[in-house]
């Protein structure tokens, strides 16, 4: 064998060599689906190894996060997202801080001493209020906004003849932007877009981008960033937004929507929708209901309805019982005009 070809297969050698190390099972992260339930607060860290945790992030406990890998088989940390972190949302954490689960919205075993969803959550918020925007009426100064000129161009007419969602907001007021790094607040202020997407399934972003036409100037990203990581619910914000399209699809197929849709281009008054709320939802329920109004030149419009809710929020809990349970609201505007599509 000659020098080059004894040289050529040292050359082979070591980089197959490298090659197999390179792929060794056990210096290789191990990749993961699903997602983790935080059993308790733990630091999230941008290296495990050097424990740097930019803006001090830790888990919430109670609260799932997508699972993305393990540092290596049989590891001590797994690898989870954190939408909103500073710096990286991947973050690692200690592997007895939580426990793998298929779906975001599983049940928490009894093993992590948490209650599941139908159980109660002690941390999920449950002093809120669902506000619920009337398009046509929105639209009447914005025209230039993706979604009205959807509306407009006759692209979206349901949105003609129902509600759509502007928000579900835990109260009081002021609670706002939890855990939210100081950038994403910054962009909430002057950039929606670029804001971290939501961590939401295909059913429910396909509801939404029918109920929440806003999502198309990415509504969505600021509702979740300002109010939606304060609503702490088990299933992060897919169960939020989920929450909010119940709610919405309830109102919408009752006789609320109904006196609206019979009454477009006509003024009604505050009580007049309020009562139909008392005769959809039961007696009480329309005294939780603040009717938000708009001027347009001369005309006072129907703009949101901002209904006050109390308790936990479930497929089992109905608008009734969770409007009756809550304090009474400000009737709002007096009268207002149930306003029809289109620039008038």
């Amino acid at each position: 064998m000659t020098f080059k070809s004894t040289y050529l297969l040292k050359c082979l050698t070591f980089a197959c060599a490298v090659a197999a190390l390179s792929v060794s099972p056990g210096l290789a992260q191990v990749k993961m689906d699903g997602y983790i339930l935080a059993s308790k607060s733990c630091e999230a860290y941008q290296s495990a190894k050097r424990r740097s945790n930019p803006g001090k992030v830790e888990t919430v406990e109670g609260q799932i996060y997508p699972l993305l890998a393990l540092n290596k088989p049989q590891g001590e940390f797994y690898l989870i997202r954190i939408p909103g972190a500073p710096g990286e949302e991947k973050r690692w954490i200690s592997t007895v801080c939580g426990t793998p689960q298929a779906s975001r919205k599983a049940s928490i075993t009894p093993d992590t001493k948490r209650p599941s969803k139908q159980a109660t959550p002690a941390r999920e918020s449950t002093n809120n209020v669902l506000v619920l925007n009337w398009l046509p009426a929105f639209c009447e100064d914005r025209p230039r906004k993706r979604e009205c000129k959807a509306l407009n161009n006759n692209r979206l007419p349901n949105a003609a003849r129902r509600f759509s969602i502007h928000g579900l907001w835990p109260q009081p007021r002021d609670k706002e932007y939890c855990n939210v790094s100081s950038r994403d607040k910054a962009l909430d202020r002057s950039s929606w877009r670029n804001l971290p997407a939501p961590d939401i399934d295909r059913a429910t972003a396909k509801k939404l981008a029918q109920l929440m036409p806003g999502a198309a100037s990415d509504l969505h990203r600021h509702e979740w960033i300002k109010h939606g990581t304060c609503y702490l619910a088990a299933g992060g914000a897919d169960e939020y937004f989920d929450d909010m399209i119940q709610l919405t699809e309830e109102i919408n197929h009752s006789a609320v929507v109904d006196l609206l849709t019979s009454n477009i281009g006509r003024e009604l008054s505050t009580s007049t929708i309020r009562t139909a709320f008392d005769k959809a939802f039961g007696p009480g329920t329309g005294d939780r209901v603040s009717i938000k109004c708009a001027n347009d030149g001369r005309r006072v419009l129907l703009s949101e309805l901002w209904i006050n809710l109390n308790g936990h929020i479930s497929p089992e809990s109905g608008l009734g019982t969770l409007t009756r349970n809550a304090r009474k609201a400000r009737g709002g505007c007096r009268s207002a005009i149930i306003d029809p599509a289109g620039q008038q």
